[in-house]
């Protein structure tokens, strides 16, 4: 009888014992961070150029938080580039008749609550499209709102789309703008958006990794990312980006450190 006892309380001591190293394991993939340059500091001013509305939270929403921390959020802006009009959610048959204005106008109210819950005054959010004279893509328009950073600023440290890595087209011309900037040594100091799914392929010291620090800086990049989501109709609130992207929101929202990977600049 005691042989027995001694057997199922090893038993019990071997299925415990596996059950809590399962669940170590399982704790310290979820705690894997990506490796890179942590923390990278940032030039007196910073100006982020997100491609689309929506952009800036996805993919710099802790490089924002950071970037303000280090620098003020006097010397932090962000520039929209796009109008955001051509979304595929404006198909619908709840948006036909609206004009490019009227969809673009919808799609800059989460924007602009986003930036707001992040730190950014409207003051310091520059949209292209509404100082430009021409209708389309700005990217003429952000080049020289790059170079007008640089001329009065001096100090600047300008973050666009990867130019290399990304599957939006209109994300690698944005990063080519700043990139031949920058290449052409007309700007200083220039980073990359890099979506996660593309991270590995850059050189671990060419990564730059921004995370939440503590539950104001989640709790800042969380809010703005449901923005996105919110739908009240009494405010012209439609959840367009969350509807636009819901699968890499869904991302960023189950990594608890909310990160944003970004790349310096590449060797051709």
């Amino acid at each position: 009888m005691k042989k027995k006892y001694k057997i199922l309380l090893l038993s019990l001591v071997f299925m415990f014992t596996a059950l809590f190293l399962y669940q170590v394991g399982k704790v310290n993939k979820d705690d894997d961070v990506i490796s890179g340059i942590y923390d990278r500091k940032f030039n007196d001013y910073v100006v982020f150029y997100p491609q689309h509305q929506d952009d800036e939270v996805l993919w710099g929403g802790s490089a924002i938080v950071e970037a303000i921390r280090q620098r003020g959020s006097d010397h932090v802006f962000v520039v929209l580039v796009s109008d955001g009009s051509g979304v595929n959610v404006f198909k619908n048959k709840q948006y036909k008749g609206l004009s490019r204005e009227e969809k673009s106008k919808l799609r800059n109210n989460e924007f602009k609550a986003a930036l707001k819950d992040m730190g950014i005054s409207e003051e310091n959010t520059i949209i292209l499209s509404q100082i430009d004279d021409n209708e389309g893509t700005h990217f003429e328009k952000m080049k020289e709102t790059a170079l007008e950073f640089e001329r009065k600023c001096k100090s600047v440290t300008h973050i666009a789309h990867s130019y290399k890595y990304d599957n939006h087209p209109m994300h690698r011309r944005n990063g080519k703008v700043i990139q031949k900037l920058y290449s052409n040594n007309e700007i200083k100091d220039a980073i990359y958006f890099i979506k996660p799914d593309y991270a590995k392929k850059v050189k671990k010291e060419k990564r730059v990794i921004y995370i939440s620090k503590n539950n104001e800086d989640y709790k800042k990049i969380k809010d703005a990312c449901l923005e996105y989501k919110l739908i009240n109709k009494a405010a012209n609130r439609y959840g367009i980006g969350y509807t636009s992207a819901h699968t890499y929101f869904d991302y960023l929202l189950r990594d608890k450190h909310l990160t944003s990977i970004l790349h310096l600049p590449l060797k051709k």
